[in-house]
């Protein structure tokens, strides 16, 4: 009994503050909804708005009222003086921005004003914090800390505000990632105030949630949403360790990975639509293609989608937890699981940013003016890998980032190498297996330039300071030779891979009900070309959607060829049409088989199927024709 007082009055305000938070935002809310009507602070229906009816909003007041009192009584009472630190850490910002967000819940102040008062506002965060960090091994500079932290707090204030767009959606999301960072501030010790102030938000939002669930009775509205962001950004500096290491950055990030994956998606999806069309909204122009209103126009209903939001913010929140609890022991396998599920978020997610993007390699391979563009952005891509490889090889060898001698004699060699070779007057969009061999060739030749170089200038140094052995050092090379060669022809690769599978994977998903279904006899070279044609080159109307192919070649017969099943020979072509209808036999066989053609025509005269052949040549063109050209 003694043991269970002990416990309950060393960590009963765990609880109770929590708790007091809650019900004190039940009890403001109810008066918000009462208050804020009269003020003027409605929400209308129309435009992106989804729902049909008028709300109050402004609710984000609230929250903010119930949060710092609750926090108050805790730093009043608590024997820490850090929870007074925090308290006033987060109330400066916090009431500026919360003025900001009352007058535009009211008012609807432009964008730019909006942006400066966050600037402002981040300002103030960074000159109240000790942002000195250092990144692997290399301090970062005050002006671009100050850089980072303004980024970091009006990108994480605009997720939540940009998330706010489905009843109960912000404030659900905001207690996972709460409840998250809390779990990660517990075991950390020494953040008791910031766990604390953790479990209070998450106390306070479960409050409000009772009445913005669907269907809302009042929103958060600016004022809320931007608190929240505020209060994550603040208390994510807080999770990043002074040496900054790929974990204590991932976990904030994970923390919150809902609204900055909607954030990172809506920025994909603006930019690759802009670059697409000129004339079409701008970056800050809001859209109904944000992660919710997809998942609302599948399931048709608000309170599934919040639920669905929920269980994805759950997901992210696992990831962050995964790696919190693997970060001292097999920390690559949480990184490896980690990846594969990005990957897969990216994939049933990110629909719309893919075949955006896909369109747009598309282009720039039809537009060689554009594709040059991105031709010139090469170098810097290849400057980033290289850098990436010497990182990798370094963090292996030595344990640390090495230092810019190490840096210098590394990445220069390679680097001029590139340069001086004509690598980058290869048009890479268009490039053939040579120009690829010789890339390779050059890699490897630089790589071991590279590596010889500072093997004679610097291996002495580096094995007094980093206490390596040539056994180590040639290990590393090796390391950084292989990862330039891989990321470097890879990333060109990837170019491919787009044109020829992933725009047609995307485009198929994204085709019209009333395509004409194709059925192409014939898998040779002539339907290589064909198949390149119909999806990585532009041309007017409608494009056909391929079922399979059909091949005399017995050889054929069950396999995939050109990504496409190839359903058997012209024998087999009733059987093919009765399992896989078609609208339309496309020939690409060469030569002309009188006989095969009649009874392809035939079959296609009693099904009312269009057929019609390829044909690839050339052809002479007369003096006459010469003269007029």
């Amino acid at each position: 009994m003694t043991m269970s007082f002990d416990f309950f009055s060393s960590h009963g305000g765990f609880v109770l503050y929590p708790l007091f938070g809650c019900c004190l935002s039940v009890l403001l809310t109810r008066v918000c909804i009462r208050v804020l009507p009269r003020l003027g602070y409605v929400d209308k229906p129309g435009g992106r708005h989804i729902h049909e009816h008028a709300v109050p909003r402004g609710g984000g007041i609230a929250v903010i009222l119930a949060f710092f009192t609750a926090l108050g009584f805790y730093a009043l009472h608590s024997p820490l003086p850090e929870s007074r630190e925090l308290l006033a850490r987060l109330l400066v910002p916090a009431a500026l921005l919360g003025a900001l967000g009352i007058v535009d819940d009211r008012r609807e102040l432009k964008s730019k004003l909006k942006l400066a008062v966050q600037i402002v506002v981040a300002l103030i965060v960074w000159f109240n914090m000790d942002c000195d960090y250092t990144i692997l091994g290399w301090p970062v500079p005050w002006f671009l800390s100050l850089a980072l932290t303004v980024g970091w707090v009006i990108v994480i204030l605009n997720a939540f505000n940009l998330i706010d767009g489905l009843d109960g959606l912000a404030s659900g999301l905001a207690i996972v990632s709460a409840g998250c960072m809390a779990i990660w501030f517990l075991p950390a010790g020494g953040h008791a105030p910031e766990a604390m102030s953790m479990q209070i938000l998450a106390g306070t939002c479960f409050g409000f949630l009772r009445y913005n669930f669907h269907p809302a009775r009042i929103f958060l509205g600016d004022t809320g949403s931007t608190f929240l962001g505020l209060i994550f950004a603040i208390t994510g500096l807080s999770t990043i360790d002074r040496a900054v290491t790929a974990t204590s950055l991932l976990l904030p990030l994970l923390a919150i990975g809902v609204p900055l994956f909607d954030v990172v998606l809506a920025i994909w999806r603006r930019s690759a639509r802009k670059l697409l069309d000129p004339h079409s909204g701008g970056i800050m122009d809001g859209d109904q293609d944000h992660l919710h209103h997809r998942l609302l126009r599948e399931t048709r209903k608000q309170t599934t989608t919040a639920l669905l939001m929920y269980l994805i913010g759950c997901g992210f929140a696992a990831a962050a937890l995964l790696l919190l609890f693997l970060r001292h022991s097999t920390l690559a396998i949480g990184y490896i699981l980690l990846l594969l599920g990005v990957l897969i978020a990216i994939r049933q997610l990110a629909g719309v940013e893919l075949y955006a993007s896909a369109r747009l390699i598309r282009n720039g391979l039809i537009k060689p003016r554009r594709g040059l563009l991105i031709n010139l952005v090469h170098p810097f891509i290849d400057f980033f890998l290289i850098g990436v490889s010497f990182v990798t090889a370094c963090w292996t060898t030595c344990g640390t980032a090495g230092n810019l001698r190490i840096f210098l004699c590394t990445f220069g060699p390679l680097a001029l190498l590139l340069c001086l070779s004509g690598t980058y007057r290869v048009y890479w969009l268009r490039a053939g297996i040579n120009d690829y061999c010789r890339l390779k060739m050059l890699l490897l030749l630089g790589s071991v330039l590279a590596c010889s170089l500072l093997f004679l200038l610097e291996y002495r140094n580096m094995a007094q300071l980093y206490s390596i052995d040539l056994r180590q050092f040639i290990g590393g090379s090796i390391v950084f030779s292989a990862l330039s060669v891989l990321l470097i022809v890879g990333e060109r690769l990837l170019i491919h891979y787009a044109e020829w599978f992933w725009f047609r994977k995307l485009d198929l998903q994204h085709q019209a009900p009333d395509r004409l279904r194709l059925l192409i006899y014939g898998g040779g070279l002539n339907c290589r070309v064909f198949i390149s044609t119909l999806y990585c080159a532009q041309k007017s109307g409608d494009r056909e959607q391929i079922v399979g192919i059909i091949d005399d070649d017995p050889v054929l017969a069950g396999l995939h060829v050109y990504g496409f099943p190839v359903f058997g020979g012209s024998r087999q072509l009733g059987e093919v049409y009765e399992k896989q209808p078609f609208d339309k036999l496309l020939v690409t066989t060469r030569g002309d088989d009188p006989e095969k053609m009649r009874q392809l025509a035939e079959f296609c005269c009693r099904r009312r199927v269009i057929l019609s052949k390829l044909v690839i040549g050339e052809e002479t063109v007369s003096e006459s024709d010469r003269q007029i050209a």
